[in-house]
């Protein structure tokens, strides 16, 4: 569980909240410093990394992501779709801090998002979640044929989801770096989404939880 919610819950929303408005102050900011001086404009592609910081606390109260593990999330879940991502920069800050960059990050960020995976099974066995709901994610570094193996359909990622890769840039960006141990670029330009329903994710549980264990042992 990330850190920063074990906090008391009252303390949890005044903090939230606080960054929310941190984050409108500051659109409101170079929006009328961009109207005096255009290039100011330019100061939004600085913006996207601060307000997906800012505003994940709130998201996550409100609902708007379902966190599956520490560093596995659903936006905007409903009983039709799940819509996963990695955590965000926040999730980074408080899960991975103390992670080394490199191999083991990798390896830590993997063993999170395997383990939301099994969440989610575990969840639809229970009948929270339907057998018929749509599981897809987005990524520029999907391993195809381990994809495959898990019965995913991997397809080429439309250009809205593209084009929010590119927006995200400086994010994902110091985020592979710091999975990679070393700066480096990552292929937006690569992304593909996979797709699986919930039946067939469960189908897949015995080798997931081979994987998650496997997983466990290189980190420790």
């Amino acid at each position: 569980m990330n850190d920063f919610y074990k906090q008391p819950k009252a303390l949890v929303w005044i903090e939230s909240i606080l960054f929310l408005l941190a984050g409108i102050l500051l659109a409101i900011l170079i929006i009328e410093q961009g109207d005096s001086h255009p290039l100011f404009y330019a100061a939004f592609i600085f913006y996207v990394p601060i307000s997906q910081f800012l505003y994940t606390p709130l998201f996550t109260l409100t609902g708007g992501y379902t966190y599956y593990s520490p560093m596995l999330l659903g936006y905007m879940a409903n009983e039709k779709q799940i819509d996963l991502h990695s955590g965000t920069s926040f999730d980074y800050l408080f899960v991975l801090r103390h992670i080394k960059p490199g191999i083991d990050l990798r390896n830590t960020t993997l063993m999170y998002q395997v383990e939301g995976l099994l969440n989610l099974i575990t969840k639809i066995e229970n009948k929270q979640i339907s057998e018929s709901v749509t599981i897809v994610g987005t990524s520029y570094f999907f391993n195809d044929r381990t994809l495959a193996k898990l019965g995913f359909q991997i397809e080429k990622a439309s250009l809205f989801y593209q084009l929010n890769l590119f927006i995200n840039f400086i994010d994902l960006w110091w985020m592979y770096s710091l999975a990679k141990g070393k700066i480096s670029l990552p292929a937006l330009w690569n992304a593909k989404k996979a797709r699986i329903q919930g039946a067939q994710l469960c189908a897949q549980k015995v080798i997931l939880e081979g994987l998650y264990q496997h997983l466990i042992s290189k980190i420790n």
